[in-house]
């Protein structure tokens, strides 16, 4: 402990001379696989990504070493330095057996929305302290942290419970919540006022380089594409919702999944930047942004797509516009920039079989496994019970039993789960299994299970986890592609680190997302977050010869 104190004193002296203002700046972007940096790295620049080359710690085998990755999930993870088994956010949603219903994860009916109608939200389903929270309170609340991003559960579990405030889009608004505070603060109201959002109906997303760049992709016009909200399957994409005249949901869905959005997530940054004068105010600021536009992207057109390589390229050079204005406003030696990834992507099935048949890569859709697996279940019990609904609820890869019917039957929970766990995993399609008995009772023997069991939060999750086989995807629809596996194509994400407390260099040892908020603390020489399970990165740390944590 004493080590740790006299590094985190080490640290923070290089951080901030008395009297001067820091700036934590903390990017997510959201789908951004590991990969991508090394199959476009010929078209990002000095200035964006890269400027990491120059200036960063850049951690190339970083994993999120748990099996829901989602969005709620992911930055839950990033902000807490915990996994979904204790800062409880174990997916985007899940089934509450007592109101009968799915849950959003930052759902909250005690607030209400600022900007637009609607239910309200917050971070109260979120357990723990984030790195944001700890900041405030080291700070005696002096600090601002601010976040914002295009999707509500991104900006939220990335300020956490103490931020002064979380700001997202709905429709043609910047909104917030009364959770944290009673008015939307002028700087937002200007931006609305102004318009931006819709500015962009109308505009064309067209190639940012030469057509030859694009060769080596996936075909332009691929038929498991999802050219939904008119944009189309092809370059150049119209961003009007396939309705030239009229500005209509189907054109806020377009403009979601294109690069505008991040233009106008940065756009909004930059105003949230001079208006609260963060990091100038000698005190430190942390400022959250999550760019959402290359998850819709990467969901319509998959990973191999044009479209995902060209909005890596632009979002490359908003980036660099962004680090520009920092250096401008705050200057960048007094700025700590970390940039991670929420979860990675899967490719598309078809991609994939198309290229070889024989792969087996296709969609499953476990929801149409419910009735075949009611009537194995009914054939334990009583003939007359035949036909009863033993499954109450599928959320994802999470089966919720219907605990009043097996207990009716006469049955154990117990009996009951293993008995469907050993019918599920004689399917083709499945890789493993688990019980919640497993999960909670049984130490964990596989690096899947270890992944399982960090997902799982016994009040939230189901009595059942199913994880399907690589390449696998589940869900109903018939074009494009997700994520939530525990594979490396959806695990593995960038964790990089810029600024004065950070020594620059590659490093290939084992890290994760979830290391970044402890690392950040011992920056700070703040206390770390309440529920973290990652390690500090000491080995990227100035001022300290010792070794990292086991």
């Amino acid at each position: 402990m004493r080590l740790l104190s006299i590094t985190a004193l080490l640290v923070l002296s290089s951080l901030r001379a008395p009297g001067e203002g820091h700036l934590i700046v903390l990017v997510s972007i959201d789908q951004l696989r590991q990969d991508y940096l090394n199959r476009f790295r010929e078209d990002l620049t000095a200035g964006g990504f890269r400027m990491f080359d120059q200036r960063g710690a850049v951690f190339t085998n970083a994993h999120f070493d748990y099996a829901s990755t989602e969005t709620g999930p992911g930055h839950a993870t990033i902000a807490t330095g915990a996994y979904g088994k204790t800062h409880g956010i174990v997916a985007n949603a899940w089934y509450d057996r007592q109101a009968g219903r799915s849950i959003y994860c930052v759902r909250d009916t005690t607030a209400a929305l600022l900007g637009a109608p609607g239910e309200g939200r917050s971070p109260r389903l979120l357990i723990g302290s984030t790195i944001g929270d700890e900041l405030r309170i080291g700070s005696a609340f002096g600090s601002k942290v601010i976040a914002i991003s295009f999707k509500d559960r991104a900006a939220i579990l990335m300020a956490g419970a103490l931020a002064n405030g979380a700001f997202w889009v709905i429709d043609s608004t910047v909104v917030s919540s009364t959770y944290y505070m009673a008015s939307l603060p002028e700087w937002v109201g200007r931006f609305n006022a102004a318009a931006h959002i819709n500015a962009y109906h109308g505009a064309l997303w067209d190639r940012a380089l030469p057509e030859a760049r694009y060769a080596e992709l996936d075909r332009d016009d691929a038929p498991y594409e999802s050219g939904g909200s008119g944009l189309g399957r092809t370059f150049p994409h119209r961003i009007d919702g396939g309705s030239p005249g009229t500005i209509t949901d189907s054109y806020y869905a377009a403009l979601r999944a294109s690069p505008f959005a991040n233009a106008l997530t940065l756009d909004l940054a930059s105003e949230a930047l001079v208006a609260e004068g963060l990091g100038r105010r000698g005190v430190t600021d942390l400022l959250a942004i999550s760019l959402s536009a290359n998850d819709y992207v990467g969901h319509a057109f998959g990973p191999h797509s044009h479209e995902v390589f060209d909005l890596m390229v632009r979002t490359d050079s908003l980036l660099a516009r962004f680090w520009k204005q920092l250096d401008a406003t705050v200057g960048l030696e007094h700025c700590t920039i970390a940039l991670t990834s929420d979860h990675g992507v899967a490719p598309i099935p078809e991609y994939i079989s198309t290229h070889v048949p024989g792969a087996g890569a296709h969609r499953v859709d476990l929801k149409n496994l419910r009735a075949q697996l009611d009537g194995r279940l009914a054939s334990l019990s009583a003939p007359e019970s035949a036909g009863s609904n033993w499954i109450e609820h599928v959320e994802g890869d999470n089966i919720y039993l219907d605990r009043d019917a097996i207990r009716t039957a006469g049955l154990s929970l117990d009996a009951a789960a293993r008995n469907l766990a050993e019918q599920l995993g004689s399917l083709d399609e499945v890789a493993a299994v688990y019980t919640s008995r497993d999960i909670l009772h049984s130490p964990a023997s596989t690096p899947l299970g270890r992944r399982v069991r960090n997902s799982y939060f016994e009040r939230r999750s189901g009595d059942l986890v199913v994880v399907l086989k690589p390449f696998l995807l589940s869900g109903t629809y018939a074009a494009g592609t997700s994520h939530g596996s525990p594979y490396p194509y959806d695990s593995h994400v960038p964790v990089m680190l810029a600024g004065r407390a950070f020594r620059p260099g590659v490093y290939d040892a084992t890290a994760s997302p979830a290391d970044i908020a402890p690392t950040l603390a011992v920056a700070l020489g703040i206390e770390l977050p309440s529920q973290h399970t990652g390690r500090v990165l000491q080995e990227a740390l100035l001022h300290t010869d010792r070794p990292p944590e086991r």
